[in-house]
């Protein structure tokens, strides 16, 4: 009797793991912009991507599909930070300040065209 009722609970225990996996699709948030291999980060819909540089050794690269500059390369990353919406990259060329909720961004070459608590940040991120 013990034996039937142990063969039950692992029989609904299996069907229920099926079901529950069948029900997940998994991933389900919606991406505007897919990402592939080479991409190590991406922010909001998929419009700002961060990919692997193109050889050994490269420094990763920020990309933008927008519609104003499709295809574009923003810049080589020396390293980055997320908060919230808000994503913080230090680039060869300048301080990206990028708002993944609007999919703007502001590009300056200098630090002190930003604000105190944006140059605080970047301060921390050039330090790496």
């Amino acid at each position: 009797m013990k034996r039937r009722h142990i063969y039950i609970l692992i029989s609904l225990l299996v069907i229920t793991t099926i079901i529950i996996f069948l029900a997940n699709p998994g991933d389900n948030t919606m991406r505007k912009y897919p990402y592939g291999k080479d991409t190590l980060e991406f922010f909001g819909d998929g419009t700002f991507q961060i990919y692997r540089g193109g050889g050994a050794g490269e420094p990763p690269i920020l990309y933008t599909h927008q519609i104003e500059a499709p295809n574009t390369v923003i810049d080589n990353v020396l390293s980055y930070k997320i908060e919230e919406n808000i994503v913080y990259v230090v680039g060869e060329n300048g301080f990206i300040k990028l708002d993944s909720s609007t999919n703007t961004y502001e590009q300056k070459k200098r630090i002190s065209d930003f604000t105190s608590k944006d140059r605080e940040i970047f301060n921390k991120l050039m330090e790496k």
